[in-house]
């Protein structure tokens, strides 16, 4: 098989990896540029606070698992501890839950706000990182996945142009232009 068939399958396949992930950045960036009409909106809020003996004590991951169970919390955990509280967040795209713990009286205070549709595709639109379980491995690998295939599309897109296209000026003037402008943004970002 020729380099330029190989070039052009991969660029293919490419295409179909990023079609999905494009679609839903585009869908739910759509609803965060619109935030007048696409409101984010807390369709439940719900505060419980109780006394719960020995609670002071308890290390970061029982008080983790033990929130999870008591309060039927879901999503990623992150724990917060300083002299006087220890709080878990518990974010999930459309839920976010507080369970803050007070060393001096042994008092825990949780808080959980459930969102609307508009507040899920924002949670989601920025949804990263290996963390939370294996749903949000696997998301994170796609994720991944498609941050490889639009370097790949991009790389045999160029090299696919280079060999079809005779006359190459005004390729190479939007590359250029779309580059410096790129650059530009990233320089612009960090120095101002």
């Amino acid at each position: 098989m020729k380099l330029y068939q190989i070039i052009r399958k991969t660029h293919l396949l490419a295409t179909l990896i990023l079609a999905t992930f494009i679609l839903m950045y585009f869908a739910t960036g759509f609803i965060m540029i619109f935030e007048e009409t696409f409101k984010r909106q807390n369709l439940s809020v719900k505060n419980v606070k109780e006394k719960v003996h020995g609670i002071h004590s308890i290390d970061q991951d029982s008080l983790v698992r033990w929130s999870r169970e008591k309060y039927q919390l879901s999503g990623r955990s992150f724990v917060d501890e300083n002299t006087e509280t220890l709080v878990v967040d518990f974010s999930h795209p459309g839920t976010t839950a507080s369970v803050t713990v007070s060393r001096s009286d042994d008092s825990v205070y949780v808080e959980v706000k459930k969102g609307n549709f508009n507040t899920v595709m924002h949670q989601y639109h920025r949804l990263h990182g290996y963390a939370g379980g294996w749903n949000y491995y696997l998301w994170a690998f796609v994720y991944d996945l498609s941050a490889v295939s639009m370097i790949v599309f991009s790389l045999t897109g160029l090299y696919l142009w280079y060999k079809v296209e005779r006359k190459r000026l005004a390729g190479w003037l939007v590359f250029i232009a779309s580059t410096v402008l790129t650059f530009s943004m990233i320089f612009y970002l960090m120095y101002n």
